[in-house]
């Protein structure tokens, strides 16, 4: 095989094209999986048990209108097999329907679950990592809560709590850097000098890490 001057042959996939969204995946909606499915577990075991009582009932409700199905068919001399497999048809659509209802029931529940417990599992699961980070010694808050999500007025007095904190700490390194030009313009060890501008780093960076 030959190939014209200046062409070349590659098997390189193509790049996805630039500006598009992460799909979505399960796991970025478990977040906490041990919580989120015993949760939903739980309101999908519920569910799954009233559903199959209330459906039990409307079963046996219905068994009368199979009876009076076949006492209109042996009235119109149809023969007893006849009668007898068009009531169990009847009976038998009508348990396919319980059974399709509840089982619709059950998915939607617990797909609702997921998404439910997501926003809130998600809200602490950030709340989590920035309490790491402020335990790290850094009073940063890197972005918010998505709107929609739970403990936004947890999140808010989180967030005024690291502000009251900055501002502290703002103003014990105005009054380290006011106490270092006077240690630099008296007649103090050059050593000690240092080791305040090393601390006056320390307390900066805790700002702006």
């Amino acid at each position: 095989m030959t190939t014209s001057p200046g062409s070349e042959t590659t098997n390189a996939k193509p790049a996805p094209p630039t500006g598009t969204h992460p799909q979505r995946r399960v796991k970025n909606y478990l977040l906490d999986s041990r919580f989120q499915l015993r949760y939903t577990g739980m309101v999908v075991a519920v569910t799954f048990v009233v559903a199959t009582i209330l459906g039990w009932v409307a079963y046996q409700q219905s068994r009368g209108q199979t009876e009076m199905m076949t006492i209109d068919l042996a009235m119109e001399g149809h023969t007893d097999a006849y009668i007898q497999a068009e009531a169990q048809a009847y009976d038998r659509e009508f348990l396919l329907k319980i059974a399709a209802g509840i089982a619709s029931m059950v998915f939607a529940l617990g797909v609702t679950g997921i998404l439910v417990t997501h926003r809130v599992v998600g809200p602490a699961f950030k709340m989590k990592s920035l309490f790491r980070d402020v335990a790290d010694g850094h009073l940063r808050i890197r972005g918010g809560l998505r709107k929609g999500d739970e403990l936004q007025d947890v999140f808010l007095e989180f967030e005024r709590m690291i502000n009251k904190l900055r501002d502290g700490k703002r103003s014990e390194i105005d009054l380290l850097a006011a106490a270092i030009a006077k240690a630099r313009s008296g007649d103090v060890d050059a050593a000690i000098v240092s080791d305040l501008e090393a601390l006056q780093a320390v307390m900066e960076k805790e700002l702006s890490a």
